[in-house]
């Protein structure tokens, strides 16, 4: 099955499939340049990156902060200057000197959520970079764009939305998650009504939003543009994309075979 290109602004990712951001250790450079070198856009999480720091006990702020510019820099130079990005909570400590570090360091892409990523379009001003707010629902959405427009006029360059099985910090009751079925919520759904509403955006701004959809979505039987046009969208856009969870465990990884995820 051979895949479309994914473009965000000028940047052009061979595979459209995005790796997710996970904490404390896990996507960090080896996993985001790995992904970023096959064509995918790899992502590193900033969630206490720094943890292994000799000094992060004594001195969180600063091991963290070393460590995202390492860690940028490596998954850089490990994808060839693939497409790297980070994933960053709104409730981050130090969030705007974490953002500023990053783009100091190389990052094209800045995801955020876990909170409403306000003055985001502020902090990448005058730079390339590529930002994108993280939204559980088309009224979400609306309201970001609607948001930067009015403050900076900024239309966000891609959305990313995770459904009730993402994983992470989700913007669902504990009720919605323990009855998905009988609430009627799946990741399709809620892209559909975000592509129709952010329609209204791209055409007066005449520029592209890609949509990530974020959850629930697993092998090729879920990523085949066939099979998601007729559960999402007819005639869908190419750069409609889905994300695709990761074998992140290597003895696990070397009994999946590329055909399980690709063919």
């Amino acid at each position: 099955m051979k895949l479309p290109s994914l473009k965000i602004g000028e940047l052009t990712a061979k595979l459209p499939i995005m790796q997710g951001g996970m904490g404390v250790g896990i996507s960090r450079s080896k996993l985001a340049g790995s992904v970023a070198k096959e064509g995918g856009i790899g992502i590193i999480s900033t969630a206490q990156i720094g943890f292994d720091e000799p000094d992060f006990e004594t001195n969180t702020k600063e091991a963290n902060l070393r460590s995202l510019e390492k860690h940028i820099k490596e998954a850089k130079r490990i994808s060839n200057n693939g497409i790297i990005g980070i994933n960053i909570m709104c409730v981050t400590n130090h969030y705007k000197e974490t953002v500023k570090k990053a783009i100091d360091s190389g990052i094209d892409l800045i995801i955020s959520g876990a909170g409403l990523p306000k003055e985001l379009p502020k902090l990448v001003e005058n730079t390339k970079v590529k930002i994108a707010p993280i939204i559980s629902s088309a009224r979400g959405a609306v309201l970001m764009t609607k948001m930067w427009i009015s403050k900076y006029n900024y239309v966000p360059d891609m959305i990313v939305v995770e459904g009730p099985e993402a994983g992470g910090h989700l913007g669902f009751s504990r009720d919605d998650l323990d009855n998905l079925e009988d609430n009627k919520l799946n990741i399709y759904d809620i892209v559909k009504d975000v592509s129709t509403k952010m329609k209204e955006y791209e055409e007066k701004f005449k520029k592209k939003i890609p949509i990530i959809a974020a959850g629930g979505i697993f092998d090729n039987k879920d990523i085949k543009y066939k099979e998601f046009n007729s559960k999402i969208i007819p005639n869908i856009d190419k750069d409609r994309i889905i994300g695709v969870r990761m074998p992140i465990i290597r003895k696990i990884a070397k009994e999946i075979k590329d055909n399980d995820y690709i063919d």
